[in-house]
């Protein structure tokens, strides 16, 4: 009988039998819980990211609906310059590489962004990715503007020699990672803007200028 109570009755014999049961109950229960809400952190939809759509009428519009206006927009005084670095190029192809299809894609998308601007010129550096990038985002717009290409070396000069050639004029300027945080750095008069890290490619900078240290640069992504 003692030998039985013990195998087949354990919890009329021993009294903390229903303690360990309510325990070990209890202890899974939160476990379960810690994880359902582990799981829902992670699978919970992030919300997308507020790009820029369009250039309309001295605003930029966004994904979200809402607007952010142009600074001295229809102002003669002031020269604007959109800046950007080239879209996404190929990986292991050398010193001069091409676009990946997502470049491509992102090239038509500036054009249409800039499709109703009018642009006098397209400035892209005398690389691959840049004229790439500057050619798919011309044939987007609604009047393509010539293009200038210009090394990175002298995209300074080339801006310099815009500002004092003629103001009320809107420039795209395409370029590299280092040289357009440069630019807009010697346009502001100062040193804020860090090189563009390898892998992003959707900054979009609104360049408002009447000269070094008279310059206003809105930061967007498209």
């Amino acid at each position: 009988m003692k030998t039985w109570c013990k195998t087949r009755w354990r919890s009329n014999c021993n009294p903390h039998f229903f303690e360990y049961q309510y325990v070990t109950m209890f202890r899974y229960f939160w476990l379960f819980v810690f994880s359902g809400l582990c799981w829902a952190c992670q699978t919970e939809k992030k919300p997308a990211p507020v790009v820029l759509t369009a250039i309309l009428d001295g605003k930029a519009m966004l994904s979200d609906s809402t607007t952010v206006p142009i600074p001295h927009y229809g102002d003669t005084s002031y020269t604007i310059f959109y800046c950007v670095r080239h879209a996404e190029k190929i990986k292991n192809a050398g010193d001069n590489p091409g676009l990946t299809p997502e470049g491509e894609a992102r090239a038509k998308r500036l054009g249409k962004i800039l499709a109703d601007v009018p642009i006098e010129k397209a400035c892209p550096t005398n690389f691959k990715r840049t004229i790439l990038t500057s050619e798919l985002a011309r044939k987007e717009m609604a009047a393509p503007p010539p293009a200038e290409s210009c090394p990175p070396d002298f995209q300074v000069m080339w801006v310099d020699e815009k500002l004092s050639t003629g103001t009320g004029k809107q420039y795209l300027i395409v370029g590299h990672s280092n040289t357009i945080p440069q630019l807009l750095n010697h346009l502001k008069g100062g040193t804020e803007f860090q090189d563009i890290p390898d892998e992003e490619y959707g900054r979009f900078y609104i360049v408002v200028s009447k000269g070094i240290g008279q310059t206003e640069v809105v930061e967007l992504q498209y």
